[in-house]
């Protein structure tokens, strides 16, 4: 059986490309994942390694899809390999046991898995040089935070409280909400207090 296995490193990413490379190979079945490569425990790679047997075959796009360095790429290879599974990385060849023992197979195995680690390594290099011209720039990142209306029984008790007639756990449960929600709008409702 030829296995897929397909992944990529956030949900913001899509499979697609992958998934139909990995068909069009002849992959049966693929195991797909959205996760940072930099994360260790991969379930579905997980999965398939304890699935796939001797006369299987694995198939991926590029290494990077597998393994985060060259010594994991030659780890996770030799390991099937030596189980009798055949290793197929779509950009850099099909790897057996036999071809594994073969002293240029392994001098080109090794010369490609570096290309590809020095390429991960890259791409990272630039993304984080890209984040941090951007942030010089004031470019803001994360979620934005959100504005609430501050109405009714909750400001009825934040006035109170900043009035002194009542404590903050008393003005939370006026407002029928949880201490650290009223604090959280009475926070806010004196910066807004502050910017007028």
């Amino acid at each position: 059986m030829i296995y897929g296995y397909a992944r990529v490193s956030t949900n913001k990413q899509e499979l697609d490309v992958q998934i139909h490379t990995l068909k069009e190979s002849g992959a049966t079945k693929i195991y797909k994942e959205k996760i940072s490569g930099l994360k260790e425990n991969k379930k579905e790679l997980t999965n398939l390694l304890k699935e796939i047997k001797a006369g299987d075959t694995l198939l991926v796009t590029k290494a990077d899809r597998i393994a985060r360095s060259l010594s994991q790429l030659e780890k996770i290879v030799t390991d099937l390999t030596n189980r009798g599974v055949s290793v197929n990385i779509l950009n850099m060849g099909l790897f057996t046991v036999e071809t594994m023992a073969n002293p240029m197979t392994k001098l080109l195995f090794n010369v490609l898995g570096a290309f590809a680690e020095f390429e991960r390594d890259m791409i990272l290099e630039r993304t984080q040089e890209g984040i941090k011209q951007a942030k010089e720039k004031g470019v803001k990142f994360g979620r934005k935070s959100k504005t609430h209306n501050i109405e009714g029984a909750l400001l009825d008790a934040i006035k109170k409280v900043e009035a002194g007639k009542l404590s903050q756990q008393e003005g939370a449960n006026y407002a029928k909400c949880s201490v650290a929600t009223f604090k959280r709008r009475l926070k806010e409702y004196r910066g807004q207090q502050g910017a007028e």
